[in-house]
């Protein structure tokens, strides 16, 4: 089961700043869109995002295209987690139960995002960082 409330643009994004990992060269949006399964029209949104965000660089044109701003092991998921949720700043209620628990049980995902680099989605090496996630809430929930 994917998080749930996980926005399709922050997934499409990721999944397109895979995409741009696994190249070695500029794609089109077209492109883009058809390896990670949305529209053309979505993935170009999508793509302008994360240029302004400083992840991808664009380039107009018949050679042009996107292409990722930094190396791939530059890149954290925690980093484009970040950028997409910027703009949704909420103060949180230090005194509510249901936020200190979420921030409890949240802060072991955000630090394993922070450590997951495009290049460990794209080699599927990612599992090391995300089981150590598991283990600090497995951990939490004991105590």
């Amino acid at each position: 089961m994917l998080w749930p409330g996980f926005p399709k643009r922050l997934l499409s994004a990721l999944k397109g700043l895979c995409c741009l990992a696994h190249s070695d060269r500029a794609m089109q949006a077209s492109e883009i869109a058809e390896g990670i399964g949305v529209s053309t029209f979505e993935t170009g949104k999508v793509m302008q995002l994360l240029v302004w965000g400083g992840f991808v660089t664009s380039r107009r044109g018949s050679k042009g295209g996107f292409q990722l701003a930094a190396a791939a092991d530059q890149i954290t998921t925690g980093e484009v987690i970040r950028f997409f949720f910027s703009k949704y700043r909420i103060e949180p209620d230090l005194d509510c139960p249901v936020v200190s628990v979420l921030q409890t049980y949240g802060a072991p995902c955000q630090e394993a995002f922070e450590r997951l680099t495009l290049a460990d989605i794209a080699a599927k090496r990612g599992k090391s960082s995300i089981a150590g996630a598991e283990r600090e809430v497995l951990n939490h929930e004991a105590v």
